[in-house]
């Protein structure tokens, strides 16, 4: 009964992980709208997130900070190389592919997650599961729409770097995370994210103090909702449910972003698009039907 009830406390955990980061593009907007580059805005993002996050722990939790010095490597390649990678690929990628196309290509990520679970971890995927990444990838397609443009293959392999960089921090982070509280996880990746964002993009540090308010609404909102607060639950998610269900689960992501357009900046949603949201639901719908309905775990669910 126990492990049923953190399986369920990591469902939600995940669930509101996609919302928070599908609120990314809102914010985003906003900051590009004030004169932000992507650089700067990824880089004020990250820099501003590890500085509330030290805050935060240095006033309540400060126990958390003493960490074994493995475990501060393994955080610092997964803030390096994992979401710091991902980010700067997948931001090239943008410049060669038109957004949709780059968008499609960034959420073959749970496909990658099964793959690479399957093959390499005791977690075999099943029929039913290949049938749910097959039909909520048909409803990613239906929902983006848009227009399919590709003007360098480079950006293509870009895009698929990100994907695979992303799948492959989730299963990273689920391995060996375990038994670290979540924020003080989430502290160290972000800050060694920062670390990795401002040497790629040397945004000017000194300049924030000459920004708008509107600007620092937005860093600060970015920073908080859409930084601390999804990677933080991301994590936390990530040591009560598996990482392919975790990713399945994060295809609720675009109809997030989806959502909150229509709510802020009066998006209008096409039928297609309705079509597409309806059909990833049931994708997800049939995914938790499969583990609800088990009696017992199956070899795929055995670590």
């Amino acid at each position: 009964m126990e492990a049923n009830k953190q399986k369920a406390i990591g469902r939600i955990q995940a669930s509101l992980t996609a919302l928070a980061f599908g609120l990314l593009g809102v914010f985003g907007k906003w900051g590009f709208s004030s004169g932000f580059s992507v650089g700067e805005l990824m880089a004020y993002r990250f820099f501003m997130a590890s500085v509330l996050l030290w805050i935060v722990v240095l006033l309540f939790k400060r126990r958390w900070i003493k960490i074994p010095l493995k475990q501060t490597g393994i955080f610092a390649l997964l803030g390096i190389f994992g979401y710091a990678a991902m980010s700067i690929t997948y931001l090239s990628a943008i410049k060669g592919l038109s957004l949709t196309t780059a968008v499609l290509i960034l959420y073959t990520y749970p496909f990658w997650v099964s793959l690479f679970s399957h093959f390499f971890t005791k977690n075999k995927i099943t029929k039913k599961e290949v049938l749910c990444l097959i039909i909520g990838g048909v409803g990613l397609v239906l929902l983006l729409g848009g227009h399919i443009e590709v003007k360098e293959f480079w950006a293509v392999i870009s895009g698929l770097a990100s994907a695979i960089i992303y799948a492959a921090y989730i299963l990273l982070s689920e391995k060996y995370q375990n038994g670290t509280p979540p924020l003080a996880s989430s502290l160290y990746v972000i800050t060694f994210g920062a670390l990795a964002l401002f040497v790629f993009y040397h945004p000017n540090v000194t300049g924030m103090n000459t920004l708008s308010h509107f600007q620092l609404f937005t860093i600060l909102g970015i920073a908080f909702i859409c930084t601390i607060l999804p990677l933080t639950l991301e994590l936390a998610a990530l040591q009560k449910i598996k990482s392919t269900e975790f990713s399945v689960i994060m295809m609720l992501e675009p109809i997030s972003a989806t959502m909150w357009g229509a709510i802020i900046f009066k998006e209008v949603l096409s039928p297609q698009q309705i079509v597409g949201a309806l059909t990833i639901l049931g994708a997800l719908g049939l995914r938790f039907i499969k583990t609800s309905s088990s009696t017992r775990p199956s070899l795929s669910d055995q670590h």
